[in-house]
């Protein structure tokens, strides 16, 4: 099955894009974001590249392999001519074999190394089409320019070279999920003196079904706010197409005030689907959690605490089953400075 572009969108949405009308010190950048959720095989991760404008790149590839955690970061590089890639710093690349329908992602590393394919499951959907009010977060960014998201499907092989398992091969086949932004993330300056606080802001999971993926983004602390006053967006994708959801709330456990939010392993949605449909999906195993590497130029400056945790999910309603990644972030990032 091939794709084409979500409406409002081209084939030339799936590579760099540039900032015009800006002051020339804004940063901007296109953010790639792909998960690797292969309960069978053992391995979970998120593969995160930050494709800036200010002469380098961010990549990373953020796994959890057995239940022990591994992460590979780099920044390294990258002509501020737009261009469309692959992206490569040497060790990982980022290549669009075909807009919309196939990228390939490969890492090449001492701890473990992997050759993915990812290929469209769904049709892509564009976050400027949610319901009710279109993208929300035009909001957050004073240079936003556009997100997108798509159910993929993964195979290939991660080659691990230490630990009990060094030596092995495993075969990745697996549901996957990826998105790209482009946006000035991180251009506005963060406090000058950042206080102790464990509030959780928003959540963002990615549910991947035997025969739907479900994306959705909202605000923990809207659950009781008009719909109209929410951020609201996300959709719904099967084979007839990517539909808008029309509305979402969540809840994380613990929550408590504490740190202990930080390390949660238990979630749940309230979904309402296009056909008005109100369904609740949750968590039932958590296989591990990893942090994005959030940036702007200060390497030293932790920016955002952006969590991704590997669960799977269960429709209470219909009984449905299946895996994916529960997002979210906690307010504010911590430590600040990371010395």
């Amino acid at each position: 099955m091939s794709f084409d572009p979500p409406e409002g969108l081209t084939a030339e949405d799936e590579f760099r894009h540039p900032l015009h009308d800006a002051p020339s010190n804004v940063l901007f950048g296109d953010s790639l974001w792909v998960s690797v959720v292969d309960p069978e095989a053992n391995i979970h991760g998120v593969n995160h590249f930050h494709l800036t404008n200010k002469g380098f790149a961010r990549y990373e590839a953020l796994y959890v392999i057995d239940g022990v955690l591994q992460q590979y970061g780099n920044k390294f590089p990258l002509p501020i001519e737009m261009e469309n890639g692959p992206w490569d710093d040497g060790r990982m690349k980022y290549e669009v074999v075909d807009p919309f329908n196939h990228i390939r992602i490969t890492l090449d590393w001492d701890c473990f190394s992997f050759d993915l394919d990812f290929k469209g499951r769904f049709a892509p959907f564009n976050y400027a089409n949610s319901s009710p009010n279109g993208d929300p977060m035009r909001i957050f960014d004073e240079y936003y320019g556009g997100h997108f998201e798509q159910a993929m499907n993964c195979t290939g092989s991660l080659e691990i070279h230490g630990g009990r398992a060094k030596g092995e091969t495993r075969q990745i086949n697996c549901w996957s999920h990826r998105d790209h932004t482009w946006t000035s993330r991180f251009n506005e300056r963060n406090d000058w003196y950042v206080r102790e606080g464990h509030f959780p802001a928003h959540f963002w999971p990615s549910i991947q079904l035997p025969d739907r993926h479900i994306n959705v983004l909202g605000m923990y602390y809207q659950n009781d706010t008009p719909i109209e006053e929410r951020v609201n967006a996300g959709f719904v994708s099967d084979k007839d197409g990517s539909r808008p959801i029309l509305n979402a709330k969540g809840w994380i456990t613990p929550n408590d005030g504490t740190a202990a939010v930080r390390t949660a392993q238990d979630f749940r949605y309230e979904l309402t689907m296009p056909d008005g449909e109100v369904l609740h999906v949750k968590s039932t195993k958590h296989h591990g959690t990893v942090k994005l590497w959030m940036r702007a130029e200060n390497d030293l400056e932790n920016r955002l605490d952006c969590y991704e945790a590997f669960c799977d999910f269960e429709v209470e309603e219909t009984g449905e089953v299946g895996t994916g990644t529960a997002e979210y972030d906690v307010m504010p990032a911590l430590p600040q400075w990371l010395v």
